[in-house]
């Protein structure tokens, strides 16, 4: 069985891959010299934006609310000494409950 694919097993290339060649050789500018194959620079893209006003305001509240701390530190104070003391005992249904509706969708 001989092989059906140009170029391959001794046949002739075929025209196409000719033409690739062709098309892959250096061109001329006009003036006779071989044109530059280094990089072009890219256009420069100015990548700054702009927030509206309620981005500003995010922005703002975000930077207050990171400077301010989500633990009350005077009941963290008081439940650590309870809790050294033996005297913290949480009722267990209370606290069943507030996990079940924190967990609630």
């Amino acid at each position: 069985m001989a092989n059906s694919i140009a170029g391959v097993g001794g046949a002739s290339p075929s025209p196409q891959t000719d033409i690739l060649e062709v098309s892959r050789a250096p061109q001329n500018s006009g003036q006779g010299s071989p044109r530059s194959t280094s990089a072009v620079e890219p256009p420069k893209i100015n990548d700054a934006t702009e927030l509206s006003s309620l981005g500003n305001f995010i922005a703002t509240a975000a930077k207050r609310a990171s400077g301010q701390s989500s633990m009350r530190a005077d009941l963290v104070a008081s439940l650590k000494a309870q809790i050294a003391a033996g005297a913290y005992h949480p009722d267990p249904n209370e606290v069943a409950a507030r996990v079940a509706a924190a967990i609630k969708p």
